[in-house]
């Protein structure tokens, strides 16, 4: 089985075939930073119909500075002026925009395809022309380098955050995090309803980069924003320290931005981009995101179906990739469970957990074989989706002791999998405080 996750963002393009899409994705994503109450409901209603309990993740728009809404697309051609307003040329959404760009400023738009040099900036209206130009549509964002922009939760974002929290979200994606006091916030609001995803996309959260991963319930390395923010060539460095710091903190990490750009408008991916694809692999993240390739993309069903043709052959060549440090006995159990499993030739990890951290520890050290999540809920079920080579599955019965989770593992795996062999079962005991890592069982399946 393919154990890094596929997470696929649904839009106009792809909201007709949820169906095809529900065979190769592990989570969908949702952006509110478009549309409103009912497409938001419309896009839920399709995943749910579509594919039953079905995870979603929801990104909250965040405080973006974004172009408004054009009457149709417009091309921008180098050299050539340009207005931004209210009243004529290009609207922007954000009315900070007129009061904080100047004369001399470049600006950004959308993931840095769009650049344009100030020339004029009045209150309301402000001229530039065209260094680099492209197609220019609604709700693209707009970035300012070395600009300071007050960020983090915005009170839009706390209004879309409830909105998702009832339609049902199991993730929500918090735009532009600076501090882990972002995390705190929306977590509060949150509470067990869904994890908190911080997207790291600002130079401010880097430098709380630590912190906000060990406030988050997972990671989303943005490289969008990212790039612009410290510099594209930066971008697989940082990614590399944002795998490692979440790997060793056990937070499910995702990469995201232009993984198969390409297939927007082609019905396959470069060669370049499936080594990128590659490498997120084999630096270890947990799931990996198409954002434009399913939402506005030509191809929605092509590309998702060439990312796991891409990380299914991956999985087999790669090897060897360094384990995070032990933090405690916790962790300690979690990889000699792996330790267990690969000399006696398991087939199957079997971890049971009431919330979810048991398998996590296991899922961190990236087993070669597929582990078997036992918890208790199916909203936690969802939420586990997201995990590298985690496979949910609910216990309806509350589990008194590891006697009764031995025998659930032994009736499951044989029911599930027609496998009789060697597993090796872990988790924490029941009757002892949630959380914990403390047995592990090697058991052989007749």
């Amino acid at each position: 089985m393919r154990k890094t996750k596929i997470i696929a963002t649904l839009g106009p393009k792809s909201i007709d075939k949820v169906k095809d899409l529900a065979k190769y994705v592990d989570v969908f994503r949702i952006n509110f930073a478009y549309g409103n109450e009912e497409t938001h409901k419309q896009y839920f209603d399709a995943i749910i119909d579509s594919k039953k309990n079905a995870a979603i993740l929801v990104d909250l728009p965040g405080q973006k500075i974004r172009i408004g809404e054009l009457k149709e697309k417009m091309f921008l051609k180098r050299g050539d002026l340009i207005v931004f307003s209210q009243t004529e040329g290009v609207p922007v959404e954000d009315t900070i925009f007129y009061s904080t760009v100047k004369e001399g400023h470049e600006i950004i738009i959308g993931d840095g395809n769009i650049k344009i040099r100030i020339t004029k900036a009045d209150d309301g209206r402000v001229e530039g022309y065209i260094i680099e130009g492209g197609l220019l549509t609604s709700r693209e964002g707009i970035n300012i380098p070395r600009t300071q922009i007050p960020s983090g939760i915005t009170e839009n974002d706390l209004i879309l955050l409830n909105e998702a929290l009832k339609l049902g979200a199991d993730f929500i994606g918090l735009s532009f995090v600076l501090s882990e006091k972002d995390v705190i916030r929306a977590k509060e609001i949150a509470k067990d309803k869904a994890w908190i995803i911080s997207k790291i996309e600002k130079i401010q959260a880097l430098k709380r980069l630590r912190a906000i991963i060990e406030a988050s319930n997972g990671i989303m390395v943005a490289r969008g924003d990212l790039g612009i923010e410290i510099g594209i060539e930066k971008v697989p460095f940082v990614q590399k320290r944002i795998v490692e710091i979440a790997k060793s903190l056990a937070k499910p990490v995702i990469v995201a931005t232009q993984v198969l750009e390409s297939m927007v408008n082609n019905p396959i991916p470069t060669r370049a981009e499936t080594t990128d694809v590659v490498n997120a692999i084999n630096e270890g993240v947990d799931a990996i995101l198409l954002s434009d390739e399913t939402a506005e993309g030509n191809y929605p069903v092509e590309a998702v179906r060439y990312l796991h043709r891409i990380i299914s052959f991956a999985e087999m060549k790669v090897m060897n990739q360094k384990k995070p440090k032990l933090k405690g006995a916790d962790d300690a159990i979690a990889l000699a469970t792996l330790n267990v499993a690969e000399i006696s030739k398991a087939k199957i990890i079997v971890a049971h957990s009431r919330s979810g951290n048991s398998i996590i520890r296991v899922a961190r050290f990236r087993p070669s074989i597929p582990i078997l999540g036992i918890c208790p809920s199916i909203d936690l079920a969802k939420k586990l989706n997201i995990c590298y080579g985690v496979i949910p599955i609910v216990s309806k019965k509350k589990m008194k002791n590891i006697n009764e989770i031995i025998m659930f593992a032994e009736k499951t795996v044989k029911r599930n999998f027609k496998y009789k062999g060697t597993i090796v079962i872990t988790g924490g005991d029941p009757k002892l405080e949630e959380g914990r890592t403390d047995f592990i069982k090697l058991h052989n399946l007749n």
